[in-house]
């Protein structure tokens, strides 16, 4: 769903900046500066739109980068070699969103803060982020709990790069990032699980930790539940998003 809301929003605004420039043209030349407007007139109009109907940050931006284009293509019409790479260059942060109904979702910072909070300090603990998209978790897990052992998997190629280049030169070495996928990520010596995902693959991940951790250890899933298991607690975090983290010890 978050992609076709982001594909209508995107449309929705680039054709509303398009239908002001048809009007402009009617009545003579257009200047580079309107262009320049009605370009991110669309951008602003698509983010307003992205905000209002609740789409994640990671969507937001996709369609900020989108509604433009889809006004300066018909206007400019480049040529066709650069529909390749912008494809390629989007599919590489959000491939996982067609391949695995898992769109690119980014935790904000009071979410941060809460589930760096749940993690005892001077523990060391081992902490998984299954599908870190661009490292967020990661590194703030890694530089708030020195002690533990971070490690984040991810297999949407940009996003990976991105992650790992802040694991490598701007988190200490207490992280690692790896192209690798969730399901087969080894998770039997974790003490914690974390996991922004989607509805889509709950329920055969909920099988496959139970499965694969230890007892004792700990699964979070950042406002997506299991269906059929209730979890254990629930942890509210005060951000606009009203985001809830679902705990289940295993």
């Amino acid at each position: 769903m978050p992609i076709i809301k982001s594909l209508v929003v995107a449309v929705l605004a680039a054709g509303t900046a398009i239908l002001f420039y048809a009007k402009l043209r009617a009545d003579g030349e257009v200047s580079t500066l309107w262009i320049l407007a009605l370009t991110l007139g669309a951008g602003l109009l698509a983010m307003v739109i992205a905000r209002m109907i609740a789409l994640g940050r990671a969507w937001q931006v996709l369609i900020a980068i989108a509604s433009p284009a889809m006004v300066l293509v018909p206007i400019y019409q480049p040529p066709t070699w650069i529909f390749p790479i912008i494809f390629l260059g989007l599919a590489g942060f959000y491939i996982n969103g067609v391949r695995e109904q898992v769109p690119l979702y980014l935790s904000n910072r009071k979410t941060k803060k809460v589930l760096v909070d749940l993690i005892p300090p001077e523990t060391n603990v081992t902490f998984i982020d299954l599908g870190c998209g661009l490292g967020d978790i990661v590194t703030s897990v890694a530089r708030a709990r020195p002690q533990a052992r971070v490690i984040g998997v991810e297999t949407a190629p940009l996003s990976f790069l991105v992650a790992w280049v802040r694991a490598k030169f701007f988190t200490s070495v207490n992280a690692e990032i790896r192209f690798q996928s969730i399901w087969d990520t080894d998770v039997s010596n974790a003490d914690m699980v974390y996991a922004f995902l989607s509805p889509a693959p709950m329920i055969r991940l909920n099988e496959k930790l139970r499965n694969e951790m230890k007892p004792g250890s700990r699964f979070i899933s950042n406002s997506f539940a299991v269906p059929g298991a209730e979890p254990d607690e629930i942890v509210a975090v005060d951000d606009t998003r009203e985001t809830q983290l679902l705990i289940w010890r295993l």
